[in-house]
């Protein structure tokens, strides 16, 4: 491998040294044999063998270390936010397959507002089937072999908007790429902010539960000193085998955030970092609303809507095209160019044209509506987001400032006063679990908190 390259250099030229030594370049044949027995390297060949090979076994090992290094770095990568959203934006099978959409309407483009192709005619016209020249090509001076070409020409308005209504898909393409660029991006954080509030929590609950242990550890000689009744040993033995349950639940939703996560990005590498700062502008949001990226997808999709309505209604005026032929006739009688031309009557324009332009019209009113609907969901659940992230900002705030504080010293004084004997383990049982439901209640409140939050700065469009 490459990463590796450049440290075997030397290992590489010492093989190379010590494989030439053990090879001389034959001398003329008028060289003396005395000399040729003077100058032999030949007794030392094994022992230029036997050191090749010990050159190329370090060598060898050296290049097996340094590869199995580089694949455990890889392996050991960590994967912080920002990265995250990298990795997904590169790896995200949904943004290849929208990217090959808009590859293909790109494609259509060149061949939108084009003339179709021509048509090649081939044929026998006026061949006699009765009489005395039946069955000749030669004797009736009507029968002739025809070759020729003809063209259809769709009305220049047709062809315009044909290819406008082209660029319009286009641009829809490139629109719903940047709706979907937009949720991955957004369901990627959300799956990252999951996986790491989820190990904060089994974290926690681990470190609870070796606490719990050492109480479990200590509550028979509690009982031995007479501090504690009988019922304690059982009781501490019990609350450590709930928080065991507690943390395989735990450990389950690590693994299901993980799975989540690894969906987008790809990778299950281990998480690194905090969370970024999630700044929130409510006024900055509600005056940028439609610039959301379902809202502004409708914009490419009215437009197509457009062009289809004008190349209906430009079906009214009818296209035209034109022919040439060559005709061949037998021997005697000379040959004919014919040229033709041929118009469309749009004779019925109210029963056929008419109601395509009313159906596109409808379209175009169809996604003005859904615009206007999609400004008022938008609108709603933005107002419902802040009014979360306020709920949940005022009630991590109580529950950091006041609650925990107070749970903890509660904790620690029951504490004590069981070790010394004046309480029991009941009541320190009772105060730990509040503690611990605190705790989590208050990384839930954290993890709400960064998630509306995220949802918000994924809400406008870059």
């Amino acid at each position: 491998p490459s990463a590796v390259r450049p440290h075997n250099g030397c290992a590489i030229s010492a093989v190379l040294n010590i494989l030439g030594s053990m090879f001389t370049i034959a001398p003329p044949r008028h060289v003396k044999k005395t000399h040729l027995m003077a100058t032999s390297h030949r007794p030392k060949n094994a022992y230029c063998w036997f050191a090749a090979l010990l050159a190329f076994s370090g060598w060898h090992t050296a290049c097996l270390a340094q590869t199995t290094a580089h694949i455990s770095a890889q392996t050991s990568a960590t994967l912080d936010f920002d990265s995250a959203l990298r990795a997904a934006e590169q790896h995200a099978p949904l943004l290849r397959a929208r990217a090959a959409s808009i590859q293909g309407a790109t494609a259509l483009q060149t061949s939108a507002g084009l003339l179709p192709d021509p048509k090649l005619t081939l044929g026998i016209a006026d061949f006699p089937v009765s009489g005395p020249a039946r069955g000749s090509l030669t004797q009736d001076n009507f029968t002739m072999r025809q070759i020729g070409i003809s063209q259809d020409v769709p009305n220049r308005a047709k062809r315009a908007a044909r290819a406008e209504a082209a660029v319009a898909r286009t641009d829809r393409e490139q629109a719903l790429a940047r709706v979907e660029a937009l949720a991955v991006k957004r369901e990627t954080g959300l799956a990252w902010i999951a996986r790491f509030f989820a190990e904060k929590r089994l974290g926690l609950i681990s470190t609870l539960a070796a606490q719990q242990r050492q109480l479990v550890d200590t509550a028979p000689t509690q009982y031995a000193a007479g501090k504690a009744m009988a019922s304690a040993v059982p009781m501490a033995r019990l609350d450590a085998l709930a928080l065991a349950d507690r943390e395989d639940e735990l450990q389950k939703d690590v693994k299901q955030a993980s799975a989540q996560l690894q969906r987008w990005v790809g990778s299950s590498a281990a998480l690194a970092g905090g969370l970024p700062a999630l700044a929130v502008d409510p006024r900055h949001l509600h005056a940028n609303i439609e610039r959301s990226a379902d809202i502004a997808a409708i914009g490419p999709q009215q437009t197509l809507a457009q062009a289809e309505v004008r190349e209906a209604d430009a079906a009214k005026t009818g296209d035209w095209g034109w022919g040439v032929s060559y005709g061949r006739r037998g021997q005697g009688y000379g040959d004919l160019v014919s040229v033709q031309f041929t118009f469309e009557l749009p004779l019925a324009p109210n029963e056929r044209q008419q109601p395509m332009v009313i159906a596109k019209q409808k379209e175009w009113a169809r996604l003005t509506s859904e615009r206007d609907d999609l400004v008022r969901k938008n609108t709603q659940e933005l107002d419902s987001m802040l009014a979360e992230l306020d709920e949940s900002s005022r009630k991590l705030k109580r529950l950091t400032l006041e609650a925990e504080p107070l749970a903890a010293q509660r904790s620690a004084l029951t504490l004590a006063a069981f070790e010394s004997g004046r309480d029991t383990l009941a009541a320190v049982l009772q105060a730990r679990q509040q503690q611990t439901e605190l705790a989590l209640r208050g990384l839930e409140l954290q993890a709400r908190q960064a998630a509306v939050q995220w949802r918000l700065n994924t809400l406008i469009a870059d």
